[in-house]
């Protein structure tokens, strides 16, 4: 079904950034309403040609095209702003603690005109496969999961991955009730400068980290990994964002390990007889008195982001907008569904308490039955408007 009008809650949650678009004539701010209420609304395939069919007939396939490619917009400073007001709006927690959360995901792609794709896999046993990396960080409390910042990887420059995490995190503005920031990610991005950066910010952080990191003696973590015998480990149970517990054998110790200075060193696995390839390390710089199952409990909020990553691409269609030749609009194409799941949680995040949140697929449902109902709505007022005339004029 092709809609007619934008609906009136998505203009008026939009109008803050209509002055982002630099071009009138083009109708740039209308077509990028009418891409993210589509975005929303589709059940298949989320090319161009397929979410131009629910849009008016006054807005042909090459007019989107136009705006995608058009220069004079940006989507992720579109992300900044949208994502603030989105913190501006959800209730705050309790606490005044926030988390941010940061990884990658590759959106799968085909041919050759793809700037910005490479042949990556996620481990060493996993399938090579052909794709867009993009970084993403995420701030959560409660239940609430609500995407910050967004970046696309240039396969290009080495190290692009940490260089957009670091400026993101620096780019990052908490709000007037935050208290306290802890940073949450994989050993991915556990670099000697982006630990760095979370120190000198006054921010907490628990992280994956690499087996290659030495202590200031010049132990190796692998080593004490593999020689840390079973009697040291102890049982502790952490706690995940939906309420459910999680045991873990641990051994805890505080060192001083190089480049960081003394921190606090968890030794984790799942079960106590697990060999030394099961282990995971973490290292927080967190106060001491801070339990082994706070940490363990905050580490489990990495989560998050990949829950993030699935509603994106399950029900926002991430990685299906066949853009193609200029990385700027491979970005774009990238953002788009980003920017759809905040406009959701600006729409109805406030409705939805901290302790049960809600789905994308919810908020999505709500949204398409709110849509509808709007446009049958305006058409049976049409069409009574228009039978009123004819019985006055009879």
């Amino acid at each position: 079904m092709r809609l007619s009008r934008i609906p009136q809650r998505v203009s008026h949650a939009l109008a803050a950034v209509a002055s982002a678009f630099s071009c009138p004539q083009g109708q740039h701010f209308r077509v990028f309403c009418w891409l993210l209420v589509t975005l929303i609304l589709s059940e298949g395939g989320a090319t161009l040609k397929a979410l131009s069919r629910r849009m008016p007939r006054s807005l042909a396939y090459w007019t989107v095209l136009r705006m995608l490619r058009s220069g004079y917009w940006d989507a992720a400073f579109l992300v900044d702003e949208v994502s603030v007001a989105v913190l501006a709006t959800l209730p705050p927690p309790a606490d005044g603690v926030i988390h941010l959360t940061g990884d990658s995901t590759v959106t799968e792609r085909t041919g050759e005109q793809q700037p910005l794709a490479r042949k990556t896999r996620t481990n060493e046993y996993a399938p090579y496969v052909f794709g867009q990396a993009l970084v993403v960080v995420i701030a959560q409390w409660g239940h609430y999961r609500v995407p910050v910042r967004a970046a696309v990887v240039d396969p290009k420059l080495k190290g692009h991955q940490n260089l957009l995490f670091r400026q993101m995190l620096q780019d990052f503005v908490p709000p007037a009730w935050v208290k306290a920031v802890i940073v949450e990610a994989d050993a991915a991005f556990a670099a000697k400068a982006t630990l760095k950066l979370i120190t000198e910010q006054g921010w907490g952080y628990v992280f994956g980290l690499a087996r290659t990191w030495k202590l200031a003696d010049g132990t190796h973590l692998r080593d004490l990994a593999r020689h840390t015998t079973h009697a040291c480990y102890q049982r502790y149970v952490a706690h995940k964002p939906d309420g459910r517990r999680k045991c873990y054998w641990v051994f805890r110790r505080t060192a001083r390990v190089r480049h960081l200075g003394y921190v606090t060193i968890l030794l984790s696995k799942r079960r106590r007889n697990d060999g030394p390839q099961r282990i995971k390390l973490l290292v927080t710089n967190l106060a001491e008195a801070t339990t082994t199952g706070t940490i363990l409990s905050h580490y489990s909020r990495r989560w998050g982001v990949e829950v993030v990553f699935k509603e994106l691409k399950s029900g926002l269609h991430l990685g299906q907008m066949q853009v193609t030749k200029e990385p700027r609009r491979v970005e774009r194409g990238l953002l788009l569904p980003i920017l759809a799941y905040l406009l959701l949680l600006r729409l109805y995040g406030r409705e939805f308490s901290a302790e049960y949140g809600a789905s994308i697929w919810q908020l999505k449902r709500r949204f398409t039955e709110e849509v509808y109902q709007e446009h049958y709505d305006r058409s049976e007022h049409r069409w009574r408007k228009k039978l009123d005339q004819y019985r006055a004029a009879a």
